[in-house]
């Protein structure tokens, strides 16, 4: 019985969706009765354009005015990007770290897996350390950019962010900063790969290895560096932004530990 009725409530939710714009009222209550019934949503569909988890409202927690959640957000994340840029740009951040060192570029990627026994017999020219380390000396240009896009974060976004989910202000940053990120690294990035003759190990390289380097010139080394140090920044900012949200008083900030809900 409860089987043959879900069959009719189905039937009546679909027959409604495809009655037209006459019904359209209908046909969106209609649907999110379908959306109940297959268990694929609780309720009505968000918006065209909105963003869900991110901004999941923008009131304040209990106890806590939209100036001091604001105020302490920003506190907050400017703590986190000081870590994450400090941690990344000393000699060896991304080299020593597994979870964002950077590999040989491009076709060459499959060799990744010898690069150290590559890089003792001197076959690689010691690129990947290279291209390391053009990336530790680029990430410095992350924190002012980082600061002035806390700076510019409205109210709104903010309460949005500290409301919303494990690395909201991450997915912010990446959304809003982005491109200008990776724009003020590239050349950085690039004057370092020339400085450390890294441009002339992958030529080398891929000279004697043409069968499986393909063309992987300098511009696509700068861009493919730029990428991967752009994404190391915002792997290390997620990471940062979860556990201050985990442990807000951690922090050293009774501000910070009130407006996550730790205090």
């Amino acid at each position: 019985m409860v089987m043959r009725t879900r069959t009719v409530l189905i039937g009546t939710a679909i027959a409604a969706l495809a009655a037209g714009s006459a019904a359209a009222q209908s046909a969106q209550d209609a649907g999110d009765l379908l959306k109940r019934i297959l268990g694929t949503g609780t309720g009505p569909a968000a918006p065209a354009g909105t963003e869900t988890g991110a901004m999941a409202t923008t009131a304040p927690p209990p106890g806590v005015s939209s100036s001091e959640a604001s105020g302490g957000l920003k506190l907050a994340l400017g703590k986190a990007a000081e870590r994450v840029v400090a941690q990344l740009g000393r000699p060896g951040g991304f080299a020593n770290d597994p979870r964002v060192r950077i590999g040989l570029p491009g076709p060459l990627g499959r060799l990744n897996g010898l690069l150290s026994t590559l890089d003792k017999a001197g076959v690689t020219d010691g690129l990947s350390g290279k291209l390391n380390a053009a990336a530790e000396g680029a990430v410095g240009k992350a924190l002012p950019l980082l600061k002035t896009a806390i700076t510019r974060m409205t109210v709104t976004d903010a309460l949005g962010i500290v409301t919303g989910g494990d690395t909201s202000a991450t997915d912010y940053f990446r959304r809003t900063m982005g491109p200008d990120l990776q724009t003020a690294m590239t050349p950085v990035v690039s004057k370092s790969l020339s400085g450390v003759k890294a441009f002339q190990a992958l030529d080398r390289f891929t000279a004697k290895n043409s069968l499986i380097a393909g063309q992987f010139g300098a511009r696509d080394l700068t861009g493919y560096v730029t990428e991967k140090a752009s994404d190391g920044v915002f792997l290390y900012l997620g990471e940062q932004e979860r556990e201050i949200r985990r442990n807000p008083l951690g922090t050293g900030s009774k501000l910070i530990g009130k407006i996550f809900g730790r205090s």
